[in-house]
């Protein structure tokens, strides 16, 4: 069932945001994007931080803002937690009080602080400032503080960016335990991939202030849609078509055949790198510009013959190409799929 709608408009010089959004009434949505795209406006639309020009938004029956009948609610009776890239504490409050500030005076406060303590791995430094606490430790207490009083609506801007690998890993795998415990609606914004694969229920990708796919996270991964999401997914080979003939792609960098034939609308065919293999009779000709060993596998970087960059991955138990050599690759059909470019005019290649 959906919880919270959204339908707004928002427009600053040089920027226009306009979308849809529905989100369920638990679990994760992450929201992707380049930089500038609007991630983070949506977000501080939703926690009344800006205000939209036009639209709406909805918790279940209750608007939280509506233009059109004068509804704005403050940030404080929106019902929502926020927990920001910079944890955003009060320095001169103690851990306990940091967490406590969002719950109401009542008798059991105490114990609730106390329950969130523990359940976030920081038994023991209840009494410690802000500053006496490492990066990691800081980001639990932001979690706690933002999910304490139970908010209808839990808002995430980058929340793992400034911590190292591991650390980011075992707070992923936090939010994803206390937001399953606690049945909250979650929506993250984040530039790495790794938060949405590994945390969120749900992906949107939002390109120019406009949310350009929205689906469960393995639809969303599978099938992108256009070469732009495509490229926001991770997916490393977009490569432009100038003409078609028949069921084959063909361009600069050489000719693939699809095992569907394209739509009107298609003009880039994307080259999934798990699949494709050097040293055939008859393919894609490329130069091995560096080979970077991931442990299971091999990733080969490529120059197709236009200079066009591919990334290959190549199982370890395969015989692998040396670096500077030159070779086929066979692409078999099913690792090519067309789709259309997106909003942009033409797809920008990478080149080395």
């Amino acid at each position: 069932m959906t919880e919270l709608s959204a339908h707004l408009a928002f427009r600053r010089p040089g920027f226009d945001l306009r979308l849809r959004l529905a989100l369920p009434g638990a679990g994760i949505t992450a929201l992707l994007g380049p930089s500038g795209g609007g991630k983070s406006t949506l977000l501080r639309l939703l926690a009344g931080l800006e205000r939209p020009r036009a639209g709406h938004i909805r918790h279940r029956q209750r608007l939280w803002y509506a233009r059109a009948a004068g509804i704005d609610l403050a940030p404080r009776r929106r019902d929502l937690g926020f927990m920001f890239q910079d944890h955003a504490l009060f320095p001169h409050l103690s851990v306990a009080e940091n967490i406590g500030y969002g719950l109401a005076r009542a008798p059991d406060r105490a114990a609730r602080v106390a329950r969130w303590i523990e359940r976030v791995g920081l038994g023991g430094l209840a009494q410690r400032r802000p500053g006496q606490l490492s990066g990691g430790q800081r980001q639990r207490v932001a979690l706690a503080r933002a999910l304490a009083p139970a908010p209808a609506l839990l808002l995430l801007d980058e929340p793992f960016s400034a911590l190292d690998a591991s650390l980011r890993q075992s707070l992923r795998l936090l939010l994803q335990e206390l937001i399953a415990e606690t049945a909250t609606c979650a929506l993250l914004v984040s530039h790495d991939l790794e938060d949405a694969r590994q945390c969120a229920d749900r992906v949107g990708v939002m390109i120019d202030g406009r949310l350009r796919r929205l689906d469960e996270a393995e639809a969303v991964f599978a099938a992108p849609g256009d070469a732009e999401v495509a490229r926001v997914l991770g997916w490393p080979n977009t490569l432009a078509v100038t003409r078609w003939e028949g069921r084959a792609a063909c361009g600069p960098w050489g000719r693939v055949e699809l095992a569907r034939a394209p739509r009107r609308e298609d003009s880039v065919v994307a080259l999934l790198p798990d699949g494709p293999r050097p040293g055939a009779r008859a393919g894609l000709a490329v130069e091995i510009a560096r080979v970077i060993d991931m442990g299971p596998y091999r990733a080969l970087s490529c120059r197709l013959p236009d200079r066009t960059a591919l990334r290959i991955h190549l199982p370890r138990a395969l015989p692998c190409p040396a670096r500077g050599e030159r070779t086929l690759l066979d692409v078999p059909p099913g690792c090519a799929i067309a789709l259309p470019a997106g909003t942009a005019k033409t797809i920008q290649s990478t080149r080395y």
